[in-house]
């Protein structure tokens, strides 16, 4: 793998907000990635008290940078692929072009919002039978009647060990497991599983609780 991967996803992710149009990208490019964090973290594992050595330090940082940086790629794509549903929905010009620029998941995510759109149209707009299955409907109901479900606050290893209803997006941290714990489904829908020395990503409201309880170290990166 190339050594300035991380430079090449920083000038593609530039190019992205500066042409503020999707573009192509290497269909392994988020399989390249994951696999470099994980030759990064052997070689961080590789290390004599890593956490104690400058060469560790450089890993993390490094290590942070590339799933910030992919973050960052997946979330900007996300938004310009949103923008080309609705330019769709709406009747506007659509270029072709720009859509065949979706990798395969893309794709398959486009078309599950433009169903979800015109389905949601139908139902509120022409009052057309709700198309998104008894639960949703169900849901439906619910808010049009007035109810809001409020989930107790959880406290100690509750917090991270009971599965959220509905996975939400959150801030991610990078943190360094310190002792071994049970798998728990974090609030963004994933099961963790953890282990002592695993050092990963997980979402702030997570690692925070794991880092009160001494399970977890946040490593803070120097931006």
């Amino acid at each position: 793998m190339a050594a300035n991967l991380l430079e090449k996803l920083r000038q593609m992710l530039l190019d992205m907000q500066h042409s503020g149009r999707l573009s192509d990208i290497e269909p392994d490019l988020y399989d390249d990635a994951r696999a470099y964090v994980e030759k990064l973290k052997t070689d961080y594992y590789g290390l004599k008290n890593p956490l104690e050595s400058r060469a560790g330090s450089l890993i993390i940082e490094e290590i942070g940078s590339v799933t910030e940086t992919v973050q960052e790629i997946f979330s900007v794509r996300t938004r310009q692929i949103l923008g080309l549903a609705f330019q769709q929905i709406e009747g506007q010009y659509f270029d072709k072009e720009e859509a065949r620029k979706m990798l395969p998941a893309e794709r398959a995510m486009y078309g599950k919002i433009i169903e979800a759109i015109e389905g949601c149209r139908e139902t509120l707009v022409h009052g057309g039978e709700y198309p998104f299955g008894d639960g949703a409907a169900a849901a439906l109901r619910s808010d049009e009647a007035g109810i809001v479900d409020e989930a107790p606050e959880a406290s100690g290893s509750e917090a991270f060990g009971t599965p959220a209803p509905r996975p939400i997006q959150s801030p991610y941290a990078l943190v360094h497991i310190r002792s071994d714990m049970e798998s728990f489904m974090g609030v963004d829908g994933r099961t963790y599983v953890l282990k002592q020395g695993d050092i990963v990503t997980l979402p702030e409201n997570n690692a925070d609780v794991l880092c009160e309880h001494d399970i977890a170290l946040n490593i803070r990166l120097n931006k």
